[in-house]
C-alpha cells in the first residue's frame, strides 16, 4: 500500500490503495529474485510494451528471474507490486513498478500464466507464519494503466516520459527501511526489557561470593553484577537512540516525500544514504543485542518461552532484506566520496548530515587534544566533534585509497568502517538534539537529565575511540 501511494499516480491510488485498505484486494511487493536481491538493476523479470493491445507482457526468462522472499506471496495474496525491467521498442528503460494479478480475489486460484507458491521453512523457525512465496510469469499480460506512472510514464504510443531523478522508484524501498531503524529499535527494546526484568529476578551466589551454603541471607540479584550491568544497560540506551533516530528519519522522509509531489528529488540522495546507514547499523546492533540478552539471562534465555530466541529468529533477517548491509555501506561510502569532492574543490557541502568533513580543514593527522578528558568526554560538543573527526578521517582515508587506484571491489571494509562511523554520528547527534529539546520542553525538561545518561551510555565504545584519536591519531 505505500508503494502504490509512493508511485501511483491519483487515479491509481485511488483504485488500487483504496481496494488493498479494505481487503478487496491483498497485495505484496515482489522486487527480490532467486538470482538478484541488493542489485536491483539487474532484475531479469521484463514488462514489454505492446503498442497494438496497449498492454505490457510480464516476463520471466528463466529459472533465475522468479520472484522469491516475497512476503505474503506464498499462500494470500492476489496482487503484487512487481519490480520488472521496462522494454519498449527493444529498448530497456531499467527497472519499473507495474501491479500484476496474480490469484483470483475470490477462490485464490492462481491466474493464467502464473507459477506461484510457498519457499518453505526459514532459518531458526523464524517468520513461521509468513508466507514468503515465489512467482512465475509466462508472458501475463496487464493493462498499460497497471505501471505506477506518478513519476515515469509511458504513453499509448509508446513515448516514454523518464522521471526527474531515476532513483525515484526507489522511494518506497527508503520508506520501509525508515520503518526497519524504529523497529529495530522497539525489538531491540523489548528484548532487553525481558532480560531486565528476568536478572532482577533471578539470584545466583552470594555477593560477595561465598561459597558456604547460606541459606539466611538470599542470593544476589543477577542483574546486580557489573558483568551484566555492562551486557544490558548500553542495550537500552541503544534502543532508546534508535527511537530517538528513528523518529528523527521519519520527519526527513516526511519532508522528501513533500518535495516529490512537486518533481523536487534534491533531498533524494541524503535521504537514501541516511537509511542506507541507518538501516545497516540499527540491525546489526539490534540482533546483536538480542542475541547478548539471551546470554544474559543464562540456561533460560534458550528457552523459547523467554520469548528473545523468537524476536532473534524474526529480525536476524532483518541483515538482508531491504538491501544486504554490506552493500548498502557502500552505497554510504559512495555519498560520502562525493560530498569530499566538494570539501576538495573548495565548494560548499550541500549535505547536512556530512557538514562534519569540514574538520578536514583542521588536518588529518593531528591527535584531538583533551585539556580536562575527564570533564568533557560527557560534554556533548566535545563528544559530536571526536564522532564527526573520526568519520571525516575515514573517508578521507577511503578517498585517498581510491584516488590510489585500488579497485572498488577491494574496498569492501573500508566503506563498511565508513558506513558505521557515519551511522554512529547520525545517531549522536539526534541524541544531542533531543536531550537540548527536551530541556527547552515544559513537562519533559525533568526528564533530560536521564537522557543525558542514556545519550552518554549508548556510546559505551567512546573510550575506545578517543584512545584511538589521542594515542593512534587514526582510525
Amino acid at each position: 500500500m505505500p508503494v502504490i501511494k509512493a508511485q501511483g499516480t491519483t487515479e491509481q491510488s485511488d483504485k488500487w490503495y483504496t481496494a488493498a485498505k479494505r481487503h478487496a484486494i491483498i497485495g505484496c511487493y515482489a522486487q527480490t529474485e532467486l538470482g538478484h536481491g541488493s542489485n536491483v538493476l539487474g532484475l531479469n523479470t521484463v514488462a514489454v510494451y505492446d503498442q497494438k493491445s496497449d498492454e505490457f507482457v510480464i516476463h520471466s526468462p528463466d529459472i533465475t528471474a522468479a520472484k522469491w522472499w516475497i512476503g505474503g506471496l506464498g499462500v494470500a495474496c492476489t496482487h503484487a507490486v512487481v519490480q520488472a525491467q521496462l522494454i519498449i521498442n527493444g529498448k530497456s528503460h531499467g527497472p519499473h513498478l507495474f501491479i500484476v494479478p496474480v490469484r483470483s480475489p475470490f477462490d485464490l486460484k492462481p491466474c493464467r500464466g502464473i507459477t506461484v507458491g510457498d519457499i518453505g521453512p526459514k532459518a531458526y523457525g523464524g517468520f513461521a507464519t509468513t508466507d514468503n512465496g515465489f512467482a512465475l510469469f509466462d508472458h501475463v499480460r496487464i493493462p498499460r494503466d497497471n505501471m505506477l506512472m506518478k513519476f515515469a510514464h509511458v504513453s499509448k504510443e509508446g513515448k516514454y516520459t523518464p522521471p526527474v531523478h531515476m532513483k525515484l522508484s526507489y522511494g518506497s524501498m527508503v520508506k520501509l527501511r525508515v520503518d526497519i531503524v524504529t523497529d529495530a529499535a522497539w525489538k531491540l527494546g523489548k528484548a532487553v526489557t525481558i532480560a531486565t526484568r528476568y536478572c532482577t529476578v533471578r539470584r545466583q551466589f552470594h555477593n560477595p561470593p561465598n561459597f558456604k551454603f547460606d541459606n539466611s541471607h538470599p542470593e544476589a540479584q543477577v542483574i546486580s553484577y557489573s558483568s551484566v550491568q555492562h551486557r544490558l544497560m548500553p542495550l537500552l540506551s541503544t534502543a532508546y537512540a534508535l527511537i530517538v533516530s528513528g523518529e528523527a528519519m521519519y520527519t526527513q522522509f516526511n519532508t522528501l516525500m513533500e518535495q516529490l509531489e512537486v518533481n523536487n528529488a534534491t533531498m533524494l540522495p541524503e535521504v537514501h544514504a541516511t537509511s542506507c546507514a541507518l538501516k545497516s547499523w540499527s540491525t546489526r546492533r539490534s540482533t546483536d543485542g538480542m542475541e547478548e540478552c539471551r546470554k544474559a539471562m543464562g540456561g533460560h534465555g534458550y528457552s523459547i518461552f523467554s520469548g528473545v530466541s523468537e524476536l532473534f529468529a524474526t529480525f536476524v533477517p532483518s541483515n538482508t532484506y531491504e538491501g544486504d548491509n554490506f552493500v548498502l555501506a557502500q552505497q554510504v561510502a559512495r555519498f560520502l566520496l562525493k560530498q569530499l569532492q566538494n570539501v576538495v574543490q573548495g565548494k560548499e557541502i550541500t549535505s547536512t548530515t556530512a557538514e562534519y568533513l569540514n574538520t578536514l580543514a583542521e588536518g588529518t593527522t593531528d591527535p584531538y587534544e583533551f585539556q580536562n578528558p575527564n570533564e568533557e568526554i560527557l560534554d556533548p560538543n566535545v563528544q559530536l566533534k571526536i564522532f564527526s573527526i573520526r568519520s571525516a578521517r575515514l573517508v578521507a582515508d577511503l578517498g585517498q585509497q581510491v584516488q590510489s587506484g585500488r579497485e572498488w571491489s577491494d574496498l569492501n571494509m573500508e566503506c563498511w568502517s565508513v558506513n558505521l562511523a557515519h551511522a554512529e554520528y547520525l545517531i549522536l547527534r539526534d541524541m544531542i538534539r533531543k536531550v537540548e529539546t527536551m530541556r527547552a520542553t515544559p513537562g519533559q525538561a525533568e526528564l533530560a537529565d536521564t537522557m543525558k545518561t542514556v545519550s552518554d551510555l549508548v556510546r559505551s565504545l567512546l573510550k575506545y575511540i578517543v584512545a584511538v584519536l589521542t594515542l593512534f591519531i587514526y582510525l
